[in-house]
Order: C-alpha cells, then structure tokens, then sequence
C-alpha cells in the first residue's frame, strides 16, 4: 500500500507529462535538421542535447512524483 500524492508529488508528476511532450517536437525536430543539414549543422546536436535534457527532466520528476510507501508499524517492545 502506497500513501497517496501530495501536492508537490502532483507538480512534479504534471511537469513530467510536460517534459515528456515537448521532447516529441524536439525529436521531431531533430531528425528533420538531421536529414536537412546534417550533423555539422551546430543546431542538430543542439536539438539533440534539447531532447536528452527534456528526457532527463521527465525521468527525474517522474521518480520524484512517486508516492512513498507505507512505513511498517512500530515494535514497542523493540525500544526496550
């Protein structure tokens, strides 16, 4: 059993979906400048540091906006 989301998990877990997003266009992006100018082109590997740092942001925020489980109950007889 997993305690439920605060507010701040909630953020984080909208951010994420964000982050996840706006890496499409980014790819999108990426691959168009790829197939149009090339890898020399200083925007195409631009594009993919842009996709890598969304993907990453997403990812983070995501194990952030999990919820904690449960803690197991206290053993009285374990402090004495």
């Amino acid at each position: 059993m997993k305690k439920p989301r605060h507010i701040g998990q909630k953020i984080a877990l909208a951010t994420a979906i964000f982050c996840a997003l706006m890496m499409l266009p980014a790819l999108v992006g990426f691959f168009w400048l790829w197939q149009e100018r090339g890898l020399a082109d200083t925007w195409t590997p631009s594009l993919l540091a842009i996709v890598a740092f969304f993907g990453c942001c997403a990812g983070v925020l995501y194990a952030m906006s999990r919820p904690q489980p449960v803690l197991p109950a206290e053993d009285p007889a374990a402090d004495a």
